[in-house]
Parts: C-alpha cells; structure tokens; sequence
C-alpha cells in the first residue's frame, strides 16, 4: 500500500470519527432538547392547573364575598327598618300613654268636684277605670316584650282542661263585646271532651286574651269564634273574626314588634302594635307556631297549635314545674 492509499484511509478514518463525533453530538443535543421539551410540557400542565385551582379559589371568594355583602346589606337594611320601627313606636307610645293618663287626671279631677252630680260622677268613675284598664294593658304589652326580649320568660307548665280556661274567659269577653257597643257575638266551641293540655297556662291564657283584643279591635259587626281541636300529639286553636282584615302584604310583617297593619288603621284604631308580637314570641316559647289567613268574604283567622305534652328545653324554660289544675 503506498503512501497515498495511507493518507486516503487517515482522512476517511478521520472524517468517520468526526462523523460519528456529530451523529453522537447531535443525539445528545436531541436527548437534552426532548427532556427540557418535556420539563417545560410538565411546567406548563402544572401551572396550568395551579392557575384553574387559583381561578376556582378567586371565584369561590368572590361569591363568598357577594353572598356576605348580600347579607349585610339585608342586615342592615333589617336594622334600619327596626330602628325605624322602633322611632315610630317610641313616638306613638308618647300618645298612647299620654291619653289615658290626661283621661285619668282629668276626670279625677272632675269627680271631686262638689257641684258635679251624682250620676255624672258615676259616668266619670267608668271613663277612669276604663283609661286605667287602657294604660295597664299597654304596660303590660312593653313588660312582656322586654323579657322575650331579654331571654328572661319563666315558664310554668302545668296540668288543665282548655274548656275550663275558654269558660273563665268567656265572662271578661263578653263584657269587653258590650263595652264596644259593637253588634258582635262571640262564639265558643269547648265540645270537645279530650282537651287536658300540659303547658304554661298563664301564657295559654294571654295568648287567647291578646288575639281576642285583636279581633275586637278591627271588628264592627258579625262574630268572633274561639274553638280548638286536637290531634294526636297537638292541639290547634282558632280565633276567627269578620273584620276589616288586612292586605295581602301584610301577612309577613303581621307578627312583627310595634307593626299594626296599615298606618290608616294604626290611627284609626290606635295600640302598640306589640300584641300580635307577643302572641308570636310565647306561641314559639310553648312549642308550636301560629299564622294567619283571610276570610272569605271578610275578616281573618288566627290559628296556633301548642304541643299536647311539652317538652322542656333548657335553652327555652328557666324555670319547669308540673302541677295539676283542677
């Protein structure tokens, strides 16, 4: 082999070498390209995911975020209107009060009078006591609402007859009836002969009292019944009435402090607007639920259920004594 053919195979084993030197680079840069290619591909997926979680979490805050907003809003728009509640009653009690009493002073005054006649003070003796009755049942309506409002109720549950209570409030009824000198008669339904009821019978009692007074106020003629009935674990009262009713608004706010219906009628008729309010609160304290619902053609109906047997709850009952009422 000359020299020639040598140098040949030199270069062509050189130029191999540099060959495969490539081909190897190449592979290498290829390998190195596809794994950082796949690195990245790996970054992207995560990062994409990090940035739906981080879009999820934003759009769950903000909907957290509307739905507080939501609710403060009607928080405050439920504070504002019980303030606005609270202003207005705070104002007709300054009426309210004031009435009764200039009546009481004035025919007190009246009535010592030595050349007023005796028939005329006996009318002016009526028109007191009837002013006093007026002021001590309004009283009467702030003291009950400031315990329920104070958590402060005390609950006495007891053994009695439902007929034996509508029968000692029939009397008092119908003496309100005649002293409306309204052309309105009461009609109670005490015919059924299972109604022993284990509850609070002071509460029972102004329950009934309240939505009788209700019922007298907004009713010029016609009737009002009284009557319950039982089923197996409750009793359900109504009081029915054919009075003026109210509108079709009103229901939901029929229950609620120092709220009487239209202003028309809170004028016309006058009171605190605390009786229904009372009804509502003690009604829950005793275990059932009342509501109200119209007459056809006129008036409304009350009814309430109160458990047959209660059942104390410490949260509710500070204080739990179970007698027996004859």
């Amino acid at each position: 082999m000359g020299v020639t053919d040598s140098i040949g195979m030199i270069n062509l084993s050189i130029t191999g070498t540099i060959i495969l030197s490539a081909a190897f680079a190449a592979f290498f840069v290829g390998v190195i390209y596809l794994f950082q290619r796949h690195s990245n591909l790996k970054n992207a997926i995560r990062l994409k995911k990090e940035v739906t979680a981080l879009h999820s979490k934003i759009s769950k805050l903000n909907s957290e975020i509307e739905l507080r907003t939501s609710n403060l809003e009607q928080a405050l728009q439920k504070a504002e209107e019980a303030n606005r509640l609270k202003s207005l009653f705070l104002a007709n009690m300054s009426h309210e009060i004031r009435t009764p009493l200039n009546g009481i002073m004035g025919f007190s005054e009246l009535i010592v009078d030595p050349e007023i006649s005796e028939d005329l003070k006996q009318e002016f003796s009526v028109h007191i006591a009837q002013n006093s009755d007026q002021l001590l049942k309004l009283i009467d309506q702030i003291f009950h609402l400031s315990i329920i409002e104070t958590g402060k109720v005390r609950i006495t549950r007891e053994e009695f007859r439902i007929k034996l209570l509508l029968l000692s409030l029939e009397p008092k009824f119908q003496h309100k009836i005649r002293e409306s000198k309204k052309n309105i008669k009461l009609r109670l339904n005490v015919n059924l002969k299972e109604d022993k009821i284990i509850t609070d019978y002071a509460k029972l009692e102004l329950i009934i009292q309240n939505l009788f007074d209700n019922a007298l106020k907004f009713t010029e003629r016609g009737y009002i019944d009284i009557e319950y009935a039982r089923t197996k674990d409750e009793f359900l009262f109504i009081v029915s009435d054919t009075g003026c009713g109210i509108a079709d608004d009103e229901y939901e706010i029929i229950f609620d402090p120092f709220t009487q219906g239209s202003e028309t009628l809170k004028k016309i008729k006058g009171g605190s607007g605390l009786g229904l309010s009372n009804v509502k609160n003690y009604v829950i304290l005793l275990g059932g639920k009342v509501w109200c619902e119209k007459n056809q053609p006129q008036g409304l109906t009350f009814y309430f259920t109160l458990p047959a047997i209660a059942t104390s709850n410490g949260k509710t009952f500070h204080h739990d004594l179970h007698t027996s009422r004859n």
